[in-house]
């Protein structure tokens, strides 16, 4: 097959360098936080800083705190259940097959509103957020729900590190009334 437009040359690199990597289903650093399961897919290491993944599987009825990413667009891919999603001022439903994106600065949040686990792909851009789960969430080992909102309220470095995330926790009264 032949093209009208210039190629690099044979000797170029871009024709060797095999800088992609496969992250297999059963692989990435396993998280709980709150009533939420995450494995870590994708970090910014892995990705020089450019994308952070996540598949996460949320409890029935459980909806994580509205907030806003001031520096990370965040999207969402539904793979099984549906989830309500806070946008701002709004809300919307998606169920799995649907994408959602938010851009930074936009207050979001999610709840599963069936009464079975939900679950997702979350994307990060440009990668951070995803550290977050890594370097706090909890082990399965020693997990328990409980003791995660205790360190919520209580923990100073947990405190610390949500406030260095560049993000702000906006929680209103009627966010999932």
């Amino acid at each position: 097959m032949t093209f009208n437009f210039a190629v690099p040359d044979k000797d170029d690199p871009v024709w060797t360098s095999a800088d992609g990597f496969v992250v297999r289903n059963d692989e990435g650093i396993i998280r709980l936080t709150g009533e939420e399961r995450f494995s870590v897919k994708v970090t910014g290491a892995q990705s020089n800083g450019n994308l952070g993944v996540m598949e996460g599987t949320v409890a029935p009825q459980f909806g994580n705190v509205p907030h806003t990413h001031n520096q990370e667009d965040e999207a969402f891919l539904i793979l099984s259940g549906q989830f309500r999603f806070i946008n701002g001022d709004q809300t919307f439903e998606a169920s799995a097959g649907d994408f959602v994106y938010i851009p930074r600065g936009t207050r979001h949040g999610f709840k599963n509103i069936l009464d079975v686990p939900s679950k997702m792909m979350v994307f990060y851009t440009p990668a951070g957020p995803e550290q977050f789960f890594v370097d706090h969430g909890m082990h399965e080992d020693n997990y328990d729900p409980h003791d995660w909102a205790n360190r919520l309220r209580t923990d100073t470095a947990l405190q610390q590190a949500l406030a260095g995330m560049n993000m702000s926790l906006l929680p209103r009264e009627d966010d999932w009334a």
